[in-house]
């Protein structure tokens, strides 16, 4: 009797719908709460804007929406209509799969699978990030699959060799992706994320079908991209003068000829992209500060590649003859210099390299000497991921400004390394640690962040931070690195920027298009290149 109740329970098409729903809700929960670091469990959903716990009838999915007309029934704020969408469509997945399947026990894989790509796709899409627990949650889906396929039946129709395959080869083909978009563009492709999205995909699905998942993810993604690109294409330009404009109105006293040079430096090479008429005038200066003026090994450095950028390669070795070895504090200087933004989105091994193949041009050797010993030094990551200890290290350096240095420092390499999340913290930092009521660091603050922010696509966020930037510098003095960010602004839109691809949600689209309908669509491919050239 009981077994009949379950049987008939299971094939009840409602409660697939019904369930789904319900996950929806707490796919909601991981949706915002992953990448802003903040624990799924506890504590309970509350309103983001007033703190209104939600209670248990206000919580049903889609219904409560409704019945609340899409308003907090605390504050009367609008919440979201991504949230019954998600519901809905979370629910609608999950009865897709049940009349896909059948009350099959391989819904134990097929609804958590998808649940954990829906969940990749929406959180990349919005951050340019795949969380790690994610990836992690997907491999051991895909692990359990293979397990279970061993036993029932073999519903993904391979073996475990071909099981293995199928991972070398998802991680394999957007490794090589990586690989070459280092050699050619000099940074990633594709991210890190992605590898291990396809190579788990892979185990479940064979090298086959993970290739069409590959193929399918790519199709889709140049369909959605298209448009945009060439729209984006019309806007850059604008975009770019907009920044340069306002820094150019803005005037400031220099501390010292370095600060100044390090300006004329960033501005000749935006000028040269621009095809501006001042590029000379700029050049001819920053030529007769050259030769009239001491320079810090920073500066000399931060020039060179400014040079090398402007495709000025004799120019960029005759400064970097003015390099001083005599100093005690090199390796920490060249280390600086290549972990700036000087170049675009070059790694610093990459700044490096061009620093030590440029340097066999100068004839003492010296320098190529010293760089070659201490390249290992020069490169070596001193950076740690422990949010806790980047607290208590900051909270020991006493200077205000070298303690905000410290925290913008780790904002930048988190993220240029994508950890969206560590990074939200570190604002969060800033922001509790930092006396931001001195307009100086508030400035320095304020146009970091509004930088970092717009190199990673957070246009909303770069915008909301730069605009109180605007209020700031109302009637005050200006501090130069204010006017560099607002330059770096104006070079990253219309050079170093690139339509970026949040690739991650478009390959899962691929891997479930592949595990639901794989082989019929390679089947149909194949009958329609017969009918095209046969």
């Amino acid at each position: 009797m009981l077994a009949e109740t379950l049987k008939l329970f299971f094939s009840s098409w409602y409660i697939y719908l019904i369930f789904g729903m319900i996950f929806g809700s707490f796919l909601n929960v991981i949706i915002y709460r992953v990448p802003n670091g903040l624990s799924i469990i506890s504590p309970p959903s509350a309103c983001p804007k007033c703190g209104h716990k939600i209670l248990w009838y206000e919580n049903i999915p889609v219904l409560s929406w409704l019945a609340l007309r899409g308003k907090c029934s605390g504050c009367k704020m609008p919440i979201s209509i991504e949230y019954p969408i998600v519901e809905a469509m979370v629910g609608l997945m999950t009865l897709g799969l049940f009349l896909y399947t059948g009350p099959s026990i391989i819904l134990l894989i097929y609804i958590p699978l998808t649940y954990t790509l829906f969940c990749i796709m929406v959180i990349d899409f919005k951050t340019y990030s795949i969380p790690h627990g994610l990836n992690i949650t997907l491999f051991v889906i895909c692990v359990s699959g293979v397990i279970l396929n061993s036993f029932i039946n073999n519903f993904t129709g391979i073996s475990l060799l071909y099981s293995i395959i199928g991972g070398v080869t998802g991680f394999g083909i957007l490794y090589i992706i990586q690989t070459t978009g280092k050699i050619i563009y000099k940074q990633d492709a594709v991210g890190t994320g992605d590898l291990f999205l396809l190579g788990s995909a892979g185990l479940l699905l064979g090298p086959k079908l993970i290739f069409a998942a590959f193929v399918l993810g790519s199709f889709t993604a140049v369909i959605s991209y298209l448009v945009p690109s060439l729209i984006n294409l019309k806007k850059r330009r604008s975009e770019a003068l907009y920044y340069k404009e306002l820094a150019d109105k803005i005037t400031c006293n220099f501390g010292n000829t370095d600060e100044e040079l390090d300006l004329l430096g960033l501005r000749l090479q935006l000028a040269y992209n621009l095809n501006a008429a001042d590029y000379s005038e700029i050049e001819k200066k920053i030529s007769d500060y050259l030769n009239e003026n001491d320079l810090k090994n920073i500066t000399v450095l931060r020039l060179f590649f400014r040079f090398t950028a402007v495709e000025n390669k004799p120019k960029a070795v005759e400064i970097l003859n003015k390099f001083k070895l005599d100093s005690s504090d090199i390796a920490s200087v060249v280390r600086q210099a290549v972990n700036e933004d000087l170049l675009g989105y070059d790694s610093p091994k990459d700044n490096f390299d061009l620093l030590t193949d440029l340097a066999k041009n100068i004839l003492t050797g010296k320098l190529l000497k010293f760089l070659n010993e201490n390249r290992e030094l020069i490169l070596k990551e001193s950076f740690t991921d422990s949010v806790e200890d980047i607290l208590k290290e900051g909270q020991l350096i006493p200077d205000m400004n070298d303690r905000l240095n410290f925290f913008l420092k780790y904002n930048r390499h988190f993220q240029f390394n994508g950890y969206t999340a560590e990074q939200k913290k570190i604002i969060e930092m800033i922001e509790e640690n930092i006396d931001l009521s001195k307009n100086s660091l508030k400035q320095k603050y304020l146009s970091e962040i509004s930088y970092v922010y717009f190199k990673d696509f957070f246009f909303d966020e770069s915008k909301k931070s730069f605009d109180s930037l605007l209020q700031v510098i109302q009637n005050v003095s200006i501090v130069p690195d204010t006017i560099k960010k607002m330059y770096n602004i104006s070079l990253f839109r219309f050079v170093f920027y690139k339509q970026r691809l949040a690739f991650g949600p478009f390959l899962a689209i691929g891997i479930m298009l592949s595990l639901l309908w794989g082989n019929i669509i390679i089947i149909k491919y194949y009958e329609f290149l017969e009918r095209m050239f046969l």
